[in-house]
């Protein structure tokens, strides 16, 4: 008897050594599929391109700088002076649609279809505010120069590209004698990067009042190409949700006192030291049922083994969160972040401070809080003596539905725009004006139809912003046929 044991113990693990790996391949084989033919892009009306780089240059001259204090940096008549330019830029639109100023300085426009529909409208967005533009730009930050291809300034990227390419495509269907089969919404907010409180903030407390529902929300985000797990080619990036952001606090407080005898341990070192715990000690990695969707859908793009990783996660799942971690793009995507951005201590140098503070924004995954957070903190430099404090918090968006017709609606009009190319749900790090209108329908999605190279978009709020003539062009076609399409 124990001999019948024995071989058939030994049978069963001769068979799981040959099914378990046969099996994996099996799993492997239903991810490998062909990748999308090689992208060919399609023409482009270089006409059209040509007159949205110069309404686009124009539009950048408006130095509509948003600032918390703005009344203290010369009020708002640069935003004034934009919106009397776009009514002159596109007399069509103003004259066939219904537009109103909120918040004093955001704008919504209401295209009505002919006749009345019963389908639900849809919503695109943009924002007309940029941040601060600095020095040491090759071609002056709001000059609207345009040379080598490209129009240069701040803006030009974040994201008065996206305002001026929807403008022109609305503009040029109305010449057409198009008439949309639902209402189509636009929504463009004044100070988006400031928080949009008073922008689309404003704009979303008038919607619920009147009831309003979108089948579909476009609002800036990301955009065709690099993938954070590389893919060999450009890839577009529909973001489906944002992370929730969190700013806290580290504090350490002592008397004070004479910097040429200072204490074992200051509280400048204590923050030090709290900060570099941080650092090695990050929160810990999670994959997403959003991020897990994202890397399945870019599969056919990616190289055999992540293939093999990805469809056999229940044993590769913790190398697949190693390999993602040692990147800053695709560790971003799978924990909760912490980057020190802002510190103060004494006001001399000789002085040792009563008080030192450093501050943390950190980017919180879905399924995690601030409350979370301050305890994770608080255990972490429990010896210290550091006080850990939310100054303000943010939750994550709500996660949009990606696998219906609407966001394959999106997904066709960047193929027929840009060739075959993959395009995958994506998480969101930033925060755009979408989550402002998460409460009016299902599919908020964040995308820009600009194919940029990494290069390019580390321009965005860089040194040197610009956008090539081609890519307005491209995203003034993207416009017009999603607008088609809807």
């Amino acid at each position: 008897m124990p001999d019948i044991v024995y071989i058939l113990a030994w049978g069963m693990l001769i068979v799981a050594a040959v099914a378990i790996p046969a099996a994996m391949l099996l799993r492997t084989r239903k991810l490998d599929k062909a990748p999308c033919a090689p992208p060919s892009l399609p023409p482009y009306d270089i006409g059209a391109a040509e007159h949205a780089a110069e309404s686009l240059a124009q539009a950048v001259s408006y130095q509509t700088v948003s600032h918390t204090n703005q009344m203290e940096h010369g009020g708002y008549g640069e935003w004034i002076r934009l919106r009397e330019f776009l009514k002159n830029r596109y007399p069509l639109v103003h004259s066939s649609m219904a537009w109103e100023v909120v918040g004093g300085f955001s704008l919504i426009y209401r295209w009505a279809a002919a006749p009345a529909a019963e389908k639900e409208p849809i919503l695109i967005c943009a924002h007309m505010d940029v941040v601060p533009a600095g020095e040491g730009w090759t071609h002056a930050p709001f000059s609207g120069d345009i040379a080598e291809g490209f129009v240069w300034g701040r803006g030009t990227l974040d994201c008065k590209n996206v305002l001026i390419s929807v403008f022109e495509a609305a503009e040029a269907l109305i010449e057409q004698g198009f008439s949309p089969s639902r209402d189509i919404f636009f929504a463009f907010g004044h100070d988006e990067e400031i928080g949009g409180l008073e922008g689309a903030g404003a704009i979303a407390d008038l919607f619920a009042t009147r009831n309003a529902r979108f089948a579909m929300v476009l609002d800036e985000g990301g955009s065709l190409g690099r993938s954070a797990i590389p893919a060999g080619r450009p890839v577009a990036h529909v973001g489906v949700a944002e992370k929730g952001m969190a700013n806290l606090r580290f504090t350490a407080k002592s008397g004070g006192g004479h910097a040429a005898a200072p204490p074992k341990q200051t509280e400048i070192g204590r923050l030090s030291e709290a900060v570099c715990r941080l650092e090695f000690r990050p929160v810990s990695p999670r994959l997403t049922p959003l991020v897990r969707d994202m890397l399945i859908t870019l599969s056919p793009e990616l190289p055999w083994r992540w293939k093999f990783y990805l469809s056999n996660l229940w044993l590769f799942k913790s190398r697949v969160l190693k390999i993602m971690a040692s990147r800053p793009d695709s560790n971003a995507l799978i924990r909760t972040t912490a980057a020190p951005t802002m510190a103060r201590g004494s006001g001399a140098p000789n002085v040792l401070p009563d008080t030192a503070e450093i501050t943390l924004n950190m980017r919180m995954l879905h399924d995690e809080n601030d409350v979370a957070l301050t305890q994770y903190l608080t255990d972490l430099t429990a010896d210290l003596d550091v006080e850990v404090e939310v100054l303000t918090s943010r939750e994550p968006s709500k996660v949009s539905r990606y696998s219906g017709r609407d966001f394959q609606s999106v997904a066709a009009s960047v193929r027929r725009v840009f060739g075959p190319t993959p395009v995958v749900p994506n998480l969101m790090y930033g925060g755009t004006d979408a989550r402002n209108y998460e409460s009016f329908s299902d599919c908020v999605f964040r995308f820009m139809p600009f194919l940029l190279t990494p290069a390019e978009h580390d321009r965005m709020h860089g040194r040197d912003e610009r956008v090539s003539v081609e890519a307005l062009g491209r995203a003034v076609a993207f416009y017009t046929d999603l607008m088609k399409t809807f």
